[in-house]
Formats: structure tokens, sequence, C-alpha cells
């Protein structure tokens, strides 16, 4: 089969997240979609097989219509209560750097985390690749949700792990155009020969752009990568198995609102312009504008009057929008879901139902990004044991106590405490969970890193 082969999975999801594009991108791109999204009423469909001018009814139709930003505006509130988490972050010797320069276009770890966070309350999905620069420093790549098409599990090295993953890529058609943005869709294959991975990129016709190529580790004792460097993040788990969209109910249910919308503000619309008629006027008679400054010359046998919309089901439309709106908040309300009131039992119990919340997703990604630091390290010969990235999703407001904020204070001048440890307790009302060396440590070298004492 061709490069271009979908799996089932994604086939059975593109439509959802194509959906989403939509949602998050605005009213402009709804309405841009058309009848996708808002069918033509039969009446209007009919009027343009007469004439091919009553398209206009449709285009005022669409365009009377409200589509609301509430799953826009719903990342955005869930993206401001995880910007304030703070990641814990061990990395080995040689491998620091990826603090601040983790990503393909030079940012740091706890940027990627939210990118991550912010594409997986999106989409549910983010394809996570890890990769090495041509001077051997290792760094990660997020595609989107739609440009992971293909994947297949097999069993290496005695556990179910990826053999093949098939992403897609936007390269400039012209490179030596530098004002052009048009681009080409690539194929990048990474796929599992004899125990060792390799890849290579392809175009839509199976041919080669990028020459096959066995990855290899820096390291003396294993030659080869033994496995696929590729994480499929779900909003529950990172397996390789398509997750639910989290917010694919409230996008929904705006769609359904934007629907409603257009008969509700169409018929607001009639009701405030009724239509003239006029009858027994002579063939001759012409008729222009109506209005407080104009008359009409009906003659004797002229008669006029105006065809009022009552608009009786406005009620009904506005009541049924209000519905939607409801629907669409409590659906955004169950995956921010940040109360502490539950046991960790109760909850557990009912994240285990595959269910994401802002919880999981927060954790699942933590995981993800960890297991990528994993790779990294195990791809440039340094010990993946050491590699630790914890996020605890701990969205509750601090409670500061003033006393204790001062106190801290006065240690700080006093040189007794860090600034960081200080600013820890501001932002998130907690002490750093480190002994006295380590706090020492921060003092003796403010801003510095502190490195594990085993590497």
């Amino acid at each position: 089969m061709p490069v271009t082969t979908k799996h089932p999975d994604y086939l059975a999801h593109e439509a959802e997240w194509k959906l989403m594009d939509d949602a998050l991108d605005g009213e402009s791109a709804i309405k841009k979609c058309g009848t996708t999204y808002l069918p033509k009423p039969a009446g209007m469909a009919e009027a343009e097989k007469l004439d091919s001018g009553n398209v206009r009814l449709y285009n005022n139709y669409r365009d009377r219509a409200q589509y609301e930003h509430w799953v826009k505006d719903g990342v955005r509130a869930m993206m401001g209560l995880v910007s304030r988490l703070t990641p814990e972050i061990v990395l080995p010797a040689g491998m620091e750097d990826m603090r601040d320069n983790a990503t393909d276009d030079g940012f740091g770890l706890v940027d990627l985390f939210q990118r991550i966070v912010r594409q997986s309350i999106g989409y549910g999905r983010v394809p996570i690749v890890v990769n090495v620069d041509d001077l051997g420093r290792p760094f990660v790549s997020i595609y989107k949700a739609r440009s992971g098409t293909n994947w297949k599990e097999g069993n290496q090295g005695g556990r179910r792990d990826l053999e093949l993953a098939v992403l897609l890529e936007a390269r400039p058609k012209d490179p030596g155009d530098k004002y052009s943005h048009e681009t080409v869709t690539v194929y990048r294959v990474f796929e599992m020969v004899d125990g060792k991975c390799v890849t290579r990129v392809l175009d839509e016709k199976d041919q080669v752009i990028e020459e096959e190529r066995t990855l290899s580790v820096a390291d003396s004792n294993r030659k080869f990568l033994s496995y696929v460097p590729v994480i499929f993040h779900g909003s529950t788990n990172n397996s390789a198995d398509v997750d639910e969209v989290p917010l694919l109910s409230m996008a929904r249910a705006t769609l359904k609102s934007y629907q409603l919308s257009a008969d509700y503000y169409t018929a607001l619309h009639y009701t405030s312009h009724p239509q003239p008629w006029v009858s027994g006027l002579d063939e001759n008679t012409e008729l222009k504008m109506t209005g407080p400054s104009a008359a009409w010359d009906l003659g004797r046998e002229g008669h006029c009057g105006y065809l009022e919309f009552q608009g009786a089901g406005i009620a009904a439309v506005r009541s049924a929008m209000q519905d939607q709106k409801n629907v669409a908040l409590e659906a955004g309300a169950r995956v921010m879901d940040v109360s502490g009131v539950e046991s960790g039992e109760a909850r557990q119990t009912r994240q285990n139902d595959q269910h994401a919340t802002l919880h999981s997703i927060v954790k699942s990604a933590a995981a993800a990004i960890e297991q990528a630091l994993r790779f990294a390290a195990e791809w440039t010969g340094r010990d993946p044991k050491k590699v630790q990235f914890v996020v605890k999703p701990d969205f509750n407001i601090p409670d500061l106590d003033p006393q204790v904020l001062g106190q801290l204070q006065q240690a700080v001048l006093a040189g007794g405490i860090s600034w960081d440890t200080y600013w820890q307790y501001l932002t998130t009302g907690k002490l750093p969970e480190h002994n006295y060396d380590e706090e020492a440590l921060k003092v003796e070298n403010p801003g510095g890193v502190i490195h594990d004492k085993a590497q």
C-alpha cells in the first residue's frame, strides 16, 4: 500500500480534528466552510434554482449567524491554570541545555510542556518526535494531530511497541523564493527493520525525497537505535491508540448554537423589516422607496399594506440557543475539573473511565515529555534513568500566609534561603521539597543550576 495510507483510527477521528481546527480558528473559519456547518434551508435552495442571483439569500442568512468563541475561551482559561504549574526537571550531565533549548525552534522544556497541553486540550492527540541535530544535540518536535497519519505496533524486544510511524510535513515549494509561503506535503517514515530504526522521506507518489538512513546511537555499546523515537501523546494516556477529543462536546454544542442563531437573527431581521405589498395599480404606475420621507400615489383602485413576520418561534429558538450554551459550558467544566474536593480514590475511580480532564492531560503530557527526554538521553549515550520531568496538577489558588511570606523575605535578605524558595512560595503557596544541602547550594549559586550529585 502507498505511504498515503491512513490508519483506521485516524480515518475515524479525522473529521473531529477538522471540526476542532475550525472551532479554534473561530467565526471566520466556520463561515468560510459554508454549508458544511450551516445547511442551506430548502426554500433558499429552490430560490437559487430559479435564479442564481438568489445565492445572496443564503449569504445573508449565514452572515447574520453568530458563532460564539466558547471553545477558544475555554482553552485560554485552562491554559491560564496550566501556566501556573511548575515542572520538576532533572537532567543528566550534558543535557542541561535542553531546559532552555529543547524544541526544533529553540524553546525550552516548560514551553514544550505548555504547547503539548494546549494541543491535547484541543485535539486529544500530539505526535512527538525526538531527533538529534548535526552537532549531536537532541531536540523534540511536536506535530499536529492530523499529521500522524499512520502507525503500527509490534513485538519489539519482548514488548509491544511502535514499529512504524508516518508523519506529514510541509516543506517550501520553492526554497529559493524567500517571499513565497507555498508548501508541498511530504511523508516522514520511521520504521523498525531488523531491530534497527530507519527513517526516510517520501512524496505523495512514494518517490524518495530523502534516502533511507539508519539512526545511530552515540554509545560504544550500542550502534543503532532499537526503537522508533515517536510518542503519541493522548488526553488520558500515551498509547498509540487515539484518545477522545476533550472539548469535542463543547465544539458540537457551539456549532449547534451557531446554526440556531442563523434562524434566530434572520427571524429578528424579518420582524424588524416587514415586506410592503400593493395591488390594483395601473401597469404604468412606478413605485420607489418607502419610508417617512416618501409617499405612494396608488390611484383610486390601489391598495397597500405590510406582510408582517410574526416570529412566533423566536422565543423557542432563543431558549434552544441558551440550552446549547449550557451544554457547552458544562462540557468545558467537566474537562477543566480542577476541584480538589474528591478523595484520591474517588478521583482515580472516576478517571479510570478514560474521561479526559485537565488533570489527566497534564499528567500524561508530563509523562510523554519524560519519555521523550529518556529517548534523547539514550540516543546521545547518557543514562535515561537520570531523567525526571514531573508536574503536579495542583490548580488550587495558593493560600499565602503574610507572616510566613515576610519571614521568608527576611531570611532571603539575611542569606539564609534563596530567592528561588521565596518565589516558589509566593507563586504556589508551598515550600520546595528538597533538603538543606540543596538549599545551601541555591543560596551560594543564585540563578544557577543544581545538578544531580550522582552524575
